[in-house]
């Protein structure tokens, strides 16, 4: 099944970028504001000093605009952009591959650990995909995150309390106590819930 996961999402995201090019719609968000926005609330995990640069994986980069970000905030980072989709990927390297310390890999697979794991988006186009197989992959991919991040990571999902005539049967939307509870029992004692950002979707930091 997570072949199957992979190739659908690998499709979507590859015409989407095709499409749309190095912008928002092109990683399926509405507008860089709210990419923005989101980047916000996941880089509240990261903790770090002007001198020291610290190690940051962008599961799920897509074009790889969160290293603009990081560059916009100041974050001293080795960073490395790891997307499904080889479109993704070939533009992240066009776009940005010149940069010192920074790398960009095909692929679905964490070779190494880093300090942090951020990913955003990538849990919520299940496609045809039932919601409690998507569930399993999630919390797999989760336990990934866990596994290969030695200080923390954060993830965003779409949230059930989406105003109801928003929400698209392509989508999934997750109650967000329950993945709560679940970093909270197996992953660290220091979890943080946000959901006061006004997108109909949640992030969670798990800092170790």
């Amino acid at each position: 099944m997570d072949i199957e996961i992979l190739e659908q999402t690998e499709n979507y995201y590859s015409e989407k970028i095709k499409t749309f090019g190095a912008t928002s719609k092109g990683v399926d968000w509405n507008s860089e504001e709210s990419q923005k926005i989101r980047f916000d609330q996941l880089s509240k995990v990261l903790q770090y000093e002007k001198e020291q640069r610290i190690l940051i994986c962008d599961y799920g980069c897509g074009y790889g605009f969160y290293l603009e970000y990081l560059e916009e905030k100041g974050c001293p980072y080795y960073y490395t952009g790891i997307d499904v989709s080889k479109d993704m990927i070939a533009c992240a390297n066009q776009k940005y591959g010149f940069k010192e310390n920074t790398k960009f890999i095909h692929g679905s697979e964490i070779d190494k650990e880093y300090d942090y794991i951020i990913a955003s988006g990538i849990f919520n186009v299940r496609q045809k995909i039932s919601d409690t197989i998507w569930t399993e992959y999630i919390i797999e991919t989760l336990k990934k995150f866990q596994r290969y991040s030695k200080r923390g990571f954060a993830f965003n999902i779409l949230t059930k309390y989406s105003d109801l005539e928003y929400k698209k049967d392509y989508l999934y939307y997750a109650d967000p106590l329950f993945y709560f509870d679940y970093a909270k029992q197996h992953f660290s004692r220091n979890i943080c819930l946000l959901h006061d950002y006004d997108l109909y979707e949640f992030t969670i930091l798990v800092r170790k």
